[in-house]
């Protein structure tokens, strides 16, 4: 492909991009109790910044959905200005945590406490957002609290509102099960907008009921405040943010990578470092934190983007919009806004997920439904360490012996350019990368491997996950790679990536 034509390609995803990503960083915004300005300086800077620092290819940075729980939480308990202060420390930390090479290290983090963290979040979104749609104020702020109360929002909802959002969503609704090549490159977002901000026209909407962005860009910088630095909640937020963050990331970009076009892999290190730095500088302009963001990346990919000039031409977009057509931003219903995000939450944590949860394995589902219960009960990072620390039991009752929970037993044998690893221990989420890493490095060597867990007595769901991607990136490589499983070693669901046990003999 000529530069030229990869030029096109970029400006034109970028453009595409840009419309989806409008109004989601406002609503994300919004959902998280801060100021609309601050989505959208986030987005503009993890395009404009985030692209020239580089680590991926084609993902899309930007506010995001995964964090709307912990930021909401953090300006409860700090104010904005003091989020804005453990925003800047998050990305310190995770310029020293790219630095460290540690951003390749997501990979041993448990797929059923990823899986439910997500559902969670997206459960908290639909509780809180359901609220807004009908035009209610709730008085909850416990999640489960705020599910409960949905039918007394229903019983004080303002009619003209909800009609606005009621028939947002069911627009949304309807666009995802359009069948036309060109209606689906429309973004469902940028109609829901349109068709929402024209309802509420009709309708005679205004005041509260519609968004208020101030058009003096100068109003939208709010510096932040290290008043609470030496508080537990003030280094909660902070080490929360770093953490899920870098953790969102890093699983962003892996996925990205295998719908990239050109089959590339991103440095997860250098995209950690990168999106450190575009926090700081969020944070340090009243902007919220980001991520490398996964709907909209996956969109800029089937838009046909080659490089990183898509993301950067998306932040320059939405920069040149706020400019020249802020007053355009003050026409959007706030019940629009919360329709899109609902659909957002219903992604994450529709009756599907649960579905694939259960189908995957038994063994699965208790690190899934111990993090999201206690996500929803007490907060994100009890829930993801518990479900931690419940997976690990799981596995330690299916055969992992402790001594192997960081570092598995295997023997490496090479002969020419053969390669033949022997696992003689289980594998699992915390002890699999150190082989991962050797055997990308025996791929850049171009050498033929060959992976024994014949001898494994349990293989689990992560692991099963990771040994199908470096399936994929080793066929793609032209690298002859091998993975020998017993028929002994049965399935634990009915997922073809389900976790593996050797019955005894």
């Amino acid at each position: 492909m000529k530069d030229t034509t990869s030029i096109k390609a970029d400006l034109s995803a970028g453009f595409s991009v840009a419309l989806v990503a409008l109004p989601l960083s406002i609503g994300i915004a919004l959902a998280s109790g801060a100021p609309a300005s601050s989505g959208l300086i986030a987005a503009i800077i993890g395009g404009l910044l985030g692209s020239w620092l580089g680590g991926s290819y084609v993902t899309i940075n930007g506010p995001a959905a995964g964090l709307i729980v912990i930021v909401l939480d953090a300006i409860s308990s700090l104010g904005f200005r003091g989020m804005l202060g453990a925003a800047v420390v998050a990305g310190v930390v995770q310029v020293a945590m790219g630095a460290m090479k540690l951003g390749r290290k997501a990979a041993a983090f448990p797929a059923s406490v990823i899986h439910g963290m997500m559902a969670a979040i997206g459960v908290i979104i639909i509780a809180k957002q359901t609220h807004t749609l009908i035009g209610h104020t709730p008085v909850s702020k416990n999640p489960l609290m705020l599910l409960a109360e949905i039918p007394v929002s229903f019983s004080n909802f303002q009619p003209l509102v909800f009609v606005v959002g009621a028939l947002t969503l069911a627009l949304l609704i309807t666009w995802t099960k359009l069948k036309s090549p060109w209606l689906k490159k429309v973004p469902g977002p940028l109609v829901a907008v349109i068709f929402g901000s024209a309802i509420a026209a009709f309708l005679g909407l205004e005041g509260k009921t519609l968004l208020d962005v101030p058009s003096d860009l100068r109003s939208w910088v709010v510096f932040p405040e290290f008043s609470q630095v030496g508080t537990l909640l003030f280094w909660k937020a902070a080490i929360t943010l770093a953490l899920v963050g870098s953790l969102e990331t890093a699983l962003s970009a892996a996925a990205v990578d295998k719908i990239d076009p050109l089959k590339r892999k991103s440095n997860l290190d250098r995209d950690l470092l990168s999106k450190g730095v575009c926090n700081l500088g969020s944070a340090l302009l009243g902007g919220l934190p980001m991520i490398a963001e996964i709907v909209r990346s996956s969109a800029n990919v089937s838009y046909g983007a080659r490089t990183w000039r898509a993301n950067f031409s998306h932040g320059l977009l939405i920069l040149l919009a706020v400019i020249v057509l802020p007053a355009a931003l003050n026409l959007i219903p706030l019940s629009a806004l919360a329709a899109i995000l609902v659909m957002i939450g219903w992604r994450l944590a529709g009756p599907t997920h649960f579905k694939h949860a259960l189908k995957i394995g038994k063994d699965n589902l208790v690190g899934f439904l111990v993090t999201l219960i206690l996500t929803l009960a007490v907060d994100l990072l009890v829930g993801i360490f518990f479900g931690v620390l419940a997976q690990f039991a799981v596995e330690i009752y299916l055969g992992l012996k402790f001594k192997h929970c960081f570092r598995a037993d295997f023997e490496t044998k090479i002969k020419d350019d053969s390669v033949w690893i022997d696992v003689k221990s289980s594998l699992i989420f915390s002890n699999f990368l150190t082989i991962k890493e050797m055997i990308l490095g025996y791929v850049a060597q171009k050498r033929t491997i060959k992976l024994n867990l014949e001898n494994c007595d349990y293989i689990d769901h992560s692991v099963m996950e990771q040994i199908e991607e470096l399936t994929d990136f080793t066929a793609n490589q032209g690298t002859s790679f091998a993975v020998i499983i017993s028929p002994n070693q049965s399935a634990l669901g009915e997922d073809h990536l389900s976790a593996r046990r050797r019955r005894p003999a």
